[in-house]
């Protein structure tokens, strides 16, 4: 009787360098992306630093959100 292999579904997903790097472009880029959207629609609106906060706050909101996902994926 031999032992069977396990599943790969029952195996943890191994946290590579570049799993982590993605990770933390994914947060960059999702700050990057409200801010520059708030900073043109500053722009648009002519309210000056209002937009700007706002995206600032939801793209870190955001940002938080996804690597909070992340990790639960990886537990």
């Amino acid at each position: 009787m031999t032992k069977e292999p396990e599943k790969p579904s029952a195996q943890k997903p191994e946290k590579s360098p570049m799993a982590m790097a993605g990770a933390g472009f994914e947060f960059v880029s999702s700050i990057a992306l409200f801010v520059v959207g708030g900073y043109y629609l500053d722009d648009y609106m002519k309210t000056e630093p209002l937009w700007l906060l706002v995206g600032f706050f939801l793209g870190f909101i955001f940002a938080f959100y996804s690597l909070i996902k992340r990790a639960k994926e990886n537990e």
